[in-house]
C-alpha cells in the first residue's frame, strides 16, 4: 500500500532506460538538431544545380527582326554604284576647281612677266632693225654721221653745257624723265640735235647691258614719248659716239608693268660692263662708280676735261622714285678688257629657266608616276591556261 501511495503520488520521471520514453522522444531531437543542416544542404545544392544549369545552359539571343530576301535584292549593288559614282564626280569637280585656281594665280602672277618678255623682244628687234638700217648705208654716210656727232661734242665741251636735261622740269617724273611730251620738249626743238645720227626712225643708237638682259633702242631726249619706247639720251650730255672730253646720259623707265626697261639697274656692281652701239661701231664701257642724286642735281652729269664716259640713269627708290641712281663707266676697248657682249649672259635669267623647267619636268613625273600607281595590277597568267595556239 505505502509503495502504491508513494507511487502515485510522485510523479513519473524519465529514465535513459525506459524504452518508452526513449522511443517517443528520440525522434524529436534527431529532428531538431538536423533541421539546419538540412536546410544549408539544400541551398547549397540549389546554388551547385543553378551553376551547372547557367553552364550548360545557351544564352539567350536578342530577337532580331528577320525578312526574306530574293536573290536579286541580295544582290543588288546599285547603292553601292550610285554611292562610287557621287563620289568620283565629287573628286573630278574638286579637281577642276583646283585646277582653275592654279591657272589663275599662275596668270596673274605671270601675265606681267608675260608683257615684259613681249615688251623686250619688240624694243630688241627695234634695235637690229636700227642697225642693219645703218649697215646698208653706202659708203660713207655712217662716217659721216660719227663725224658729225664728234664735232657736236666738242661744240658742247667748250659751251660748258648751259642746258642739261629737259628746260621745262628737268629730271621731274615720277618715272625716272620729263613731263614734257614728244613735241613739247627742249630736244624736240633743236634741229640739229634732232638731226644728229638719226638711223631714219629716230633712233641713235642701242644701249646693251648683257648682265640684266637690256637691249634697248637709244631715242633722242628724255621725254614721256621717248622713255616708253626704250631709253632717252639725257639732252645737254655728249652724243654716244665715245670721245676724249665726252659724258653721255642714258635714262630709262623703272618698274613698268609692261616692260622691263632699267628695272634690274640696280643689279649692276663695280667692274661689270656695258655697250653702246652706234653707226656700226661697238663702245665698251666699265662701271666704275655707282651713286643716288637728287633730282635737280647736275653736278656728277658734267663732262670731265679727257675723259671718254657714260653714266646710265633711272629712278630710285623701287616704287617711290624720289631720287635718282647713276651708274658711272669708262670706256674700255673690246675685247680686252671688256669683253665682246656676245661672250656675257645674264645669270639670273638662265638659272630662273632652269628653275621653271626643272618644275614642270618634277610635277609631270609625278603625275605620270601617280598614273602609273593607279592602274589595276594584273598578275599574269600561267602558261597551262593559254589558249593551244600561243603555247605552239
Amino acid at each position: 500500500m505505502a509503495s502504491r501511495r508513494h507511487g502515485s503520488k510522485r510523479p513519473a520521471t524519465s529514465s535513459g532506460n525506459d524504452p518508452a520514453v526513449k522511443s517517443s522522444h528520440a525522434p524529436a531531437r534527431s529532428t531538431m538538431t538536423r533541421s539546419l543542416p538540412d536546410n544549408d544542404e539544400r541551398s547549397s545544392n540549389n546554388s551547385r544545380r543553378s551553376y551547372r544549369n547557367s553552364r550548360h545552359k545557351p544564352a539567350v539571343q536578342p530577337q532580331l527582326p528577320y525578312s526574306m530576301l530574293s536573290f536579286n535584292q541580295a544582290t543588288d549593288i546599285s547603292d553601292l554604284v550610285a554611292q562610287r559614282k557621287r563620289l568620283r564626280i565629287q573628286l573630278i569637280i574638286m579637281r577642276i576647281v583646283t585646277l582653275i585656281l592654279v591657272i589663275a594665280a599662275v596668270a596673274v602672277a605671270g601675265y606681267p612677266l608675260a608683257l615684259q618678255y613681249q615688251s623686250s623682244l619688240k624694243l630688241a628687234q627695234t634695235s637690229r632693225n636700227s642697225a642693219q638700217q645703218v649697215a646698208g648705208w653706202p659708203y660713207p654716210q655712217a662716217e659721216d654721221a660719227l663725224a658729225a656727232a664728234r664735232a657736236y661734242n666738242a661744240k658742247l665741251a667748250r659751251s660748258g653745257q648751259p642746258v642739261l636735261g629737259e628746260a621745262i622740269d628737268p629730271f621731274s617724273a615720277a618715272q625716272g624723265g620729263s613731263r614734257a611730251k614728244g613735241e613739247d620738249s627742249a630736244a624736240s626743238k633743236d634741229k640739229e640735235y634732232q638731226s644728229l645720227l638719226d638711223s631714219g626712225d629716230e633712233v641713235m643708237g642701242t644701249i646693251k647691258i648683257p648682265k640684266i638682259s637690256v637691249n634697248l633702242p637709244i631715242y633722242h631726249g628724255t621725254s614721256q614719248t621717248a622713255l616708253a619706247s626704250g631709253a632717252g639720251h639725257l639732252y645737254g650730255s655728249s652724243l654716244p659716239v665715245g670721245g676724249d672730253s665726252t659724258h653721255s646720259v642714258i635714262t630709262g623707265h623703272r618698274g613698268l608693268v609692261n616692260a622691263m626697261m632699267f628695272t634690274r639697274l640696280d643689279e649692276m656692281k663695280t667692274g661689270d660692263f656695258f655697250y653702246i652701239e652706234v653707226m656700226g661701231e661697238t663702245l665698251g664701257y666699265e662701271v666704275d662708280r655707282i651713286t643716288v642724286i637728287n633730282p635737280d642735281d647736275t653736278s656728277q652729269l658734267k663732262i670731265v676735261p679727257g675723259e671718254d664716259r657714260v653714266t646710265l640713269m633711272t629712278c630710285t627708290p623701287y616704287g617711290v622714285n624720289t631720287q635718282r641712281l647713276l651708274i658711272f663707266g669708262h670706256r674700255e676697248p673690246i675685247p680686252m678688257p671688256a669683253p665682246d657682249p656676245s661672250d656675257l649672259h645674264d645669270t639670273r635669267t638662265i638659272v630662273t629657266m632652269v628653275v621653271v623647267c626643272g618644275l614642270l619636268g618634277g610635277w609631270l613625273l609625278l603625275g605620270v608616276i601617280g598614273r602609273i600607281r593607279r592602274l589595276p595590277f594584273k598578275p599574269m597568267r600561267h602558261a597551262s591556261s593559254w589558249p593551244r595556239r600561243m603555247r605552239g
